[in-house]
């Protein structure tokens, strides 16, 4: 599988990680200096071959050459990190066709445009509408950075979703002529939707819509490859997690202000204390009670202060063990998966940059030369008039078998890898992020939708576990039976297991003096336990749809009373 990069590359400068309930992570912060080395060897950067691949007819350096306003679209998708400096060291660097140090190769994939959105506005001083359109559209790249001699050091994927205007917009042209060149200036303006279409499915069209589709994918890709060919200098800021709540946490705390003074001195041998410390509270976590000491949201915040202190000790595997873990922990759409995801390019940035430097010593008094910007080389067409820069071949799928070839023996397995993925989580785990609250006491819901691996499966005796559990629904799960200890459950007034392919119900639920609500459908119940009449709560009870004859039926409404209502068909 290729790999995909997050192109929000850089620092993290803020993160939440509050539940709904229970006891919060607290966090504080510092900034460290930092000086991030490339992933290729250092003394490759000086004299850099930059190809972009793609057919003739599909993108040519003529589309780039032919329109002012390159820089704008280039700089708009992104600029350098801010408070970076990208620097080489002992030389300055070069874009350059002839002899090369390092060949960086640039493949465009297909291109793939979704439903356009027409907009329209009137046009200033008539009654005149201008017509535009917005257009999602997809148009990956591979990315490969390796030796004159094809040995592959590095290589990535960009394939965010991109959106492209087109029409009500300014347009700078430039037009070859006898004797030099011509710039004219105007405006894309259409007024009307068929003209606005006609013109865009026109191969003119095409070809000015992709070159700006090109230029901000681009520009993602240099956000993400000058962070890989240069030396980085700058401040990154680290988080630190404790524990907030009904409970205190002096260890917690004194581990977290260990751990930031560590960092802000550069001391990563002090954070040795502080890991233990972690390392033990984490294991407390209690997922299905949200009044524990360590919830979820405390054990993540344990772990991500792990992942940062093995980073810095460059101890990659347990950073990428951690990384894993915290995936497991986070709550689907949770903020905290960027900061995951920045963690892991950090971790496989140091680490390559490790495995290709490792001895390589970044003196204090050594020469430090600014690193060119591939944008201003790019976009300005004084400065690449010289290069060849667009190469007419399709060499997308090629590249491709390239980096899968490299991966395997590169990445496959590597702690970057593991970082990508999860860890395995625990049944008490899942049913903790299931866990809602509602009037009296928690909420949990299973269903084939959000539990498809459960269905079929036996009844998880976890859910027993779980405290002040006041409604429990498990329709559709198709348990076959529940657990004869179920009224361990006292606090619990509403039960749904419909649609579980019940034959009989445990007698225990005689002994739920809470229970008001029992919804037994679609199963193949033919009686219920005597036991319910001892429910004093009990006010509904749902048969319906179960093998219940008119005298069971019968039977069962004089057992339970006229205080409850029995619904059967």
């Amino acid at each position: 599988m290729l790999l995909r990069i997050l192109l929000t590359v850089g620092l993290v400068t803020g993160l939440s990680i509050a539940p709904l309930l229970g006891q919060k992570a607290s966090k504080k912060s510092t900034k460290i200096d930092v000086v991030q080395f490339p992933t290729v060897p250092t003394d490759a950067s000086f004299r850099v071959s930059f190809n972009l691949f793609a057919a003739d007819e599909f993108f040519a350096l003529e589309d780039l050459r032919r329109y002012g306003g390159n820089m704008d679209l280039l700089k708009s998708s992104g600029e350098r990190l801010s408070g970076m400096k990208y620097f080489t060291v002992g030389q300055k660097a070069e874009v350059v066709d002839v002899g090369p140090s390092l060949m960086v190769s640039v493949a465009i994939g297909p291109e793939n445009q979704g439903v356009m959105e027409l907009k329209s506005e009137p046009v200033k001083g008539t009654e005149a509408l201008t017509h535009w359109a917005n257009v999602p559209c997809r148009l990956p790249m591979r990315v490969s950075l390796s030796s004159p001699e094809g040995v592959m050091w590095d290589a990535f994927e960009v394939d965010e979703p991109l959106m492209i205007r087109y029409g009500n917009e300014k347009v700078s042209t430039i037009e070859r002529r006898a004797g030099g060149v011509t710039y004219s200036k105007g405006t894309l303006n259409f007024d009307s939707e068929k003209a606005l279409r006609d013109r865009l499915a026109s191969e003119e069209g095409q070809r000015f819509f992709r070159r700006k589709a090109v230029l901000k994918q681009l520009s993602r890709v240099i956000d993400e490859l000058e962070t890989r060919v240069f030396f980085l200098e700058g401040k990154v800021e680290v988080l630190v997690h404790s524990g907030k709540g009904k409970h205190d946490y002096p260890e917690l705390d004194a581990a977290r202000d260990v751990a930031l003074e560590s960092w802000s001195t550069g001391y990563f041998d002090g954070l040795v204390s502080p890991i233990e410390t972690w390392k033990k509270w984490s294991e407390k976590v209690d997922f299905t009670d949200k009044k524990a000491k360590v919830t979820r949201a405390v054990a993540l915040g344990l772990k991500l202060n792990l992942a940062q202190a093995y980073l810095y000790r460059n101890e990659f595997n347990e950073c990428a063990q951690a990384i894993s873990e915290a995936r497991a922990l986070v709550l689907p759409g949770g903020e905290e998966v960027g900061f995951l995801d920045d963690l892991q390019s950090r971790l496989m940035k140091r680490r390559r940059s490790l495995k290709m430097n490792g001895d390589f010593e970044l003196a204090l008094d050594v020469k430090r030369e600014k690193a060119p910007d591939f944008k201003n080389i790019i976009g300005k067409r004084s400065q690449n008039k010289d290069i060849q820069m667009v190469v007419p071949e399709n060499r997308f799928d090629e590249l491709g078998k390239q980096i899968k070839e490299w991966e395997g023996e590169a990445v496959s397995g590597s702690p970057e890898d593991m970082a990508s993925e999860a860890s395995e989580v625990s049944m008490s785990q899942r049913l903790g992020a299931r866990l809602q609250q509602t009037i009296g006491g928690m909420m949990l819901q299973l269903s084939p939708l959000t539990d498809p691996d459960l269905v079929g499966d036996d009844f998880p005796m976890e859910i027993l576990d779980v405290p002040n559990l006041v409604y429990l629904d498990i329709s559709g799960m198709l348990f076959g039976e529940l657990p004869e200890d179920l009224d361990r459950l006292v606090a619990l007034q509403t039960l749904i297991v419909s649609r579980n392919g019940l034959t009989s119900i445990p007698a225990g639920l005689g002994n739920m003096t809470g229970l008001k609500k029992l919804f037994l459908n679609s199963n193949e119940l033919s009686s219920l336990p005597a036991s319910l009449s001892r429910c004093p709560q009990l006010k509904t009870v749902d048969i319906k749809n179960n093998p219940f004859s008119s005298e069971s039926v019968e039977q069962i409404r004089q057992m339970l009373g006229e205080e409850v209502k029995v619904k059967f068909n």
